[in-house]
């Protein structure tokens, strides 16, 4: 699964964005998201610079470190089970 960061969607009236109607990009690599809110009725647009959203992307040491933990809960899990992962066999050689 890849780690990922939501984006939080709220109206100036405090509400979360029920349903988002579109989502675009500017000619100067701005993203764009419109809805319309169903508590106040207002058009909301949120305009961000895409290096912004870049800048809160989870970083690859936090995903690498993320892996490696499951994949460490996976191997105690099949040894319980009794199952040798391979790395082990060969040890047994």
């Amino acid at each position: 699964m890849n780690m990922y960061r939501r984006i939080t969607l709220t109206c100036e009236c405090g509400r979360p964005a029920a349903r988002v109607h579109e989502i675009g990009l500017t000619a100067d690599r701005q993203l764009v998201i419109h809805w319309r809110c169903s508590y106040c009725r207002k058009y909301v647009y949120v305009v961000k610079p895409l290096a912004d959203y870049w800048r809160e992307c989870p970083s690859h040491h936090v995903v690498s470190e993320h892996k490696a933990a499951r994949v460490a809960e996976d191997m105690c899990f099949l040894r319980r089970l009794g199952i040798v992962p391979p790395e082990d066999e060969e040890k047994l050689l």
